[in-house]
């Protein structure tokens, strides 16, 4: 699931919620919402998440990462 994913390797990086939101330009609280599961990224933020953790879309949005 996303948001435990994503949160996961948030804290593996030492990042702050607010802080993930400053990264990627996203109004402030977004973070907070994927992580209690109300809304996910679109596809090509996605991307650009896979990407600063070094993992795959897939990873991100699968029950079981990769």
């Amino acid at each position: 699931m996303f948001a435990n994913r994503f949160k996961e390797l948030r804290e593996s990086k030492g990042m702050t919620q607010a802080a993930m939101d400053e990264y990627f330009g996203l109004m402030r609280g977004t973070v907070s919402n994927w992580e209690n599961g109300f809304t996910i990224p679109e596809e090509e933020l996605l991307e650009d998440i896979a990407a600063y953790f070094g993992v795959k879309v897939s990873s991100l949005t699968a029950e079981q990462p990769e």
